[in-house]
Order: C-alpha cells, then structure tokens, then sequence
C-alpha cells in the first residue's frame, strides 16, 4: 500500500513537473511565411498570397491566406512579390569542405553526397552539420563507393571499397547501413554477380543505389534507384558492347573528354534504353551543366552569376583554382576547332532529344551540379535551366532541383515539397521561374529544419574538420632537378610530374614556401635561398594546392651537402 501511494505521489510530482516544463518544441515560436507565390513542387498549380506555418522543424499547415489559420505570438515572414520554393536538393552533390556557405547561399538545403569521400570524414561532417557547428546543408551520403578492380588500361584504382566476390559487396553494404549511411554507390568496374548481391542486401536494408555505370539494363535488373551522368544513359544507347567500352577508354586515358562523348550516342537505342529504365523507376542525374553549359543560350547569364560568387570579398577563403577551373570550361569550348565544336554540338542535342524522351515517358530527372569543371552548388541551377532549353517544362525543372531527389533516396515522406508534416526547408526567391526559370538562383531566404539561416559568406569561414583527400588533381610522383646544393648556396630547382600542375600550386622546402613559377601542367620551378640551405641534411619536398589542404604531392628528398 505504501508503494503504491509513494508511486501515485510521484507521478502527480512529474505530471505538475510536465505541465509546467513544456517541451522544447512547444517553446519555440511558430514561423508563417505569408503573401508569396508558393510552388510546393508536388506539380499542381502555384498558390498565390500563401501561408505557411512551421512550428519547430516541421510545416504544420499550407494554404491560401484566409484558409489557414495563424498561431497567435507567431514570426511572420512577409513574403509578397516572392516566390516560395522547397529548399534545393542537389541531385549529384559534391561534399568538399569549403562548399557549405556557397550551397546556403544558393538554397541548397541538402547534399546528397555522391562522391569518393572517406567514410569517417564524411560521417564527421554530417554529424557536424546536424550539430550546427559546420555551416552548409543537410547531408545524405554513400560515403566510399564500391569499386571492382579496374581494367589494365586504366591510369589509376579509384577510391573506394574494393568488392570481387558477392559476400564481400554484402559485407560493405551492411557496413554501411550500420554506420547511417543513406545511399549505396557501385562504381562501372564491379562484377554482374557482385552486383546482383551487394543490391539485393541494399534492397533488403532499405538503402537507394545508384552507380556510375554504362549499363543501364543492368541497374534495372537490380532495382537501382538511380544512374549518374549523361553517359549512365547514354553510353547504354552504343548497342555494341565492345564498341561502348573502346569509346570508355579513349575518354578514360585521356584521348577523347566527356564534351565529345555523346556524338557517339545512338539515337536508334533511345527509346529501348528509356523504357529499361522508366519501368524500373530509375532516377536520373545526367549532370549537363558541368560540362555542356558553354554550349547553352545562357551561358552569359551563368558566366557572370558564377564570377559574382568567386569574386565575392567575404567569399576569398575559396580556393582560387576554383575560379580557374569554372571559367576554365568555357576556355575550353573556346579552343575548340570548328570541327570539334560541331561534333560536340551534335552530341548535346543528341543528349537533348534523350532527355525529352525520358522525361516523357514518366522518368524522373536530378539537377545535380557535379562540380569537377563547374562551381558547386550553382551546377545545379545552370542545369535546371538547360533542362527548359531543352523542352522540359520549368514545372519539371522545378521538381528536377527538389522532390525528384528526395524521392530517388526514398527521403520524400519528408523531404523534397512543401506540404503539412515535412520537415521545414523552404526558400524564397525573387522572380517567377515559371515564366524564367533563371529566377531559382535568386535566393533571398533560406529556411534549413524550419530555422532561418545566415546565407551570407563569411570572410573567417573555415569548416573545423578539413578533408582529407584532395579535391583535385595533385601529383603524386615528384622529381626534382638539382636534388642538391652546397651548404648556404641558393639556386633554382625545376620540380617534373606526369602531369596535374596548376599555376596555384605551391613548391614548399622543409615546410618553408618557396618562391614557385608554374611554367606548364608537368613542370613548376622554385627558388631556393640561401638561408634555407645554412644546415647540412636531407630535406623533404613537396608541390601544396592552395586553399585545399589535403592537395599535397609525396615527399622528394633535396640534399644540402658540404662545401668543398
């Protein structure tokens, strides 16, 4: 009897304590966004002078002003004469560790991260993330991909987790489902077989797959989610088997690049390779704006939004290699011979035609940024608009940047629109995309989790976890000539590679800068002065990328020895 009084007074004590303790998310201030043109990208019509009411992390009620009612003490968001967007989902993001401001700016509320990175760096960023101590968006992530062993002619492995049997394709992906990863990845060179297992327990665990593949009967045969590049499809299209992996080749070893690679598209294939892939669900990132936006109508447009980013003040903590290899693209086009260049043009429309095809036969398409060639985060955009130029509605575009994406990751029931009981992240813009659809990279506020955040760029940014591997190429093998001077002697060293320099790469001694002069892609030249050669020893030398502290050559060895 006493135990059951001594129970019953202690839940009178936590029901007083709970009633008078709220929770955290009955503290917070409902927000309502209201007066916009709301596009909530589930496709039905747009709704104008809208209402929006987010209470904690999650939209609690939509509609027009007048049917929806506001929580009395709520912030109110004056939104007329903008336009409400959900938060962007880049389709085939690039996690790097100076890109989070450049996606906030640009809305993009979410990275699902398809890339190379280390499983630990990039868990570390997403907890980071989610904490709120490293600023950029939500991260989804395959982390390492799966890999088979590369062909002989490849230049190089690529990163990743090596699978050769079944059971070890099974092993990774219950890895990563245990480690909270969101996405599977398979990259071209892994077995059928090992495919087939290492899908079926993604399937079974309720992990999307993609890949980068040339196969696209093969990623519907195993209910992939997804297929990344132009070429997943495209290269499909080249019905001889033979002939598709010689073309792989020459653009893998450097004898073609990805801008020649669909003229070898064959349209004939179009409509059996759509099909395989529209009746399996599988989604689509064909990633055109990375390398095809110097053939678009609006490359003026993307010219000078890409320098209002690189040459933001606040914004100089980019690399500036950044701003070479953006620009860069469009040099290339520029040097193009006649020949070429048409060549190239009659490979894009090819690519065109087999967007329109798929997109109309039901097949849902991811603007991704992809960012090797372009800069991050606005590839996204760029993307979006040549899909229009391309004869998809900005409807579709519109859902190509958003709920598209969400669903290719099986993250829609919250994710990717703005409809009651999803998580709150939304954008507003200025202009109507669907009369421009430029109009998306026009990002006035950003909603994260139902929290305004700071889209601004911060000239102190640092991400407190750098990467540990280089986002672009830095040689490995260095050689140097002389390897040698006299104690207290001063000279000039010529620093050989393969290839992969850059005029922002740097030559350090000993972990001293030196004066560098970038003479080509496989020679640099340093000065060496006397105050670094006053001790005898071996020292190390390596070639640095500036602004990317993971991009580092291994050590050749310089020696400073004796005087006569």
């Amino acid at each position: 009897m006493k135990l059951l009084k001594y129970l019953s007074a202690l839940a009178f004590i936590l029901l007083l304590i709970g009633q008078a303790s709220p929770s955290a998310a009955q503290r917070l201030t409902p927000l309502v966004i209201q007066g916009g043109t709301l596009i909530d990208a589930t496709g039905r019509e747009p709704i104008a002078d809208a209402v929006i009411v987010v209470e904690g992390e999650r939209i609690t009620a939509v509609g027009k002003r007048g049917q929806v009612a506001i929580p009395r003490g709520a912030k109110i968001i004056d939104a007329k004469g903008k336009t409400v967007l959900p938060g962007f989902i880049d389709g085939h993001c690039h996690l790097l560790d100076f890109v989070g401001e450049i996606y906030l700016h640009l809305g993009i509320t979410t990275c699902p991260d398809v890339t190379q990175n280390d499983d630990e760096w990039t868990l570390a960023q997403k907890h980071g993330t989610q904490l709120g101590k490293i600023r950029g968006p939500r991260i989804w992530s395959t982390g390492g991909r799966l890999v088979g062993p590369p062909p002989s002619w490849a230049l190089r492995g690529e990163r990743g987790y090596l699978v050769k049997t079944p059971e070890e394709a099974r092993e990774v992906v219950r890895k990563k489902k245990a480690a909270g990863f969101d996405i599977v990845k398979f990259n071209e060179y892994v077995a059928p077989e090992v495919i087939k297992a290492g899908a079926e327990e993604a399937n079974k665990l309720g992990l999307p797959i993609t890949c980068h593949c040339l196969d696209v009967f093969l990623a519907a045969e195993n209910n992939f989610s997804g297929v990344e590049h132009h070429w997943g499809m495209g290269m499909t299209t080249i019905g001889d088997v033979k002939k598709r992996w010689d073309v792989h080749q020459q653009r893998m070893t450097g004898k073609i690049n990805t801008a020649d690679l669909s003229y070898y598209y064959e349209p004939e294939n179009f409509d059996k390779v759509v099909k395989a892939a529209v009746d399996k669900n599988i989604t689509w990132s064909p990633t055109i704006a990375t390398w095809y936006r110097p053939l678009s109508p609006s490359v003026a447009r993307f010219k000078e939004r890409e320098l209002s980013i690189l040459d933001q003040k606040n914004a100089g903590y980019l690399p500036r290699v950044l701003r070479e290899q953006a620009l860069g693209q469009y040099e290339r086009y520029a040097k193009f011979a006649p020949e070429r260049l048409a060549r190239a043009s009659e490979g894009y429309k090819k690519l065109e035609d087999l967007m329109r095809r798929y997109v109309k036969a039901g097949g849902l398409l991811r603007a991704g940024s992809d960012p090797n060639n372009g800069l991050p985060g606005l590839g996204l955009h760029q993307e979006m608009v040549m899909f229009v130029e391309a004869g998809i509605t900005p409807m579709q575009a519109i859902q190509a940047g958003t709920i598209n994406s969400a669903k290719a990751f099986r993250k829609d029931k919250d994710y990717g629109s703005v409809e009651a009981g999803k998580v709150a992240d939304i954008v507003l813009i200025d202009g109507d995309p669907l009369q421009d659809i430029w109009a998306v990279q026009n990002v006035k506020l950003v909603i994260l989790a139902g929290k305004i955040v700071d889209r601004e760029f911060h000239a102190n940014y640092k991400n407190p976890i750098p990467a540990i591997r280089a986002w672009r190429s830095t040689p490995q093998e260095i050689d140097l000539a002389p390897r040698s001077l006299v104690q207290n002697g001063s000279g000039i060293i010529k620093v050989s590679a393969r290839r992969g320099f850059d005029k922002f790469h740097r030559v350090m001694l000993n972990g001293k800068e030196l004066e560098t002069k970038f003479i080509s892609a496989s020679e640099l030249e340093a000065t060496v002065p006397a105050q670094l050669t006053k001790e005898i020893g071996t020292y190390p030398v390596i070639v640095v990328g500036q602004g990317d502290s993971a991009s580092r050559s291994a050590p050749a060895y310089f020696i400073v020895s004796f005087k006569n």
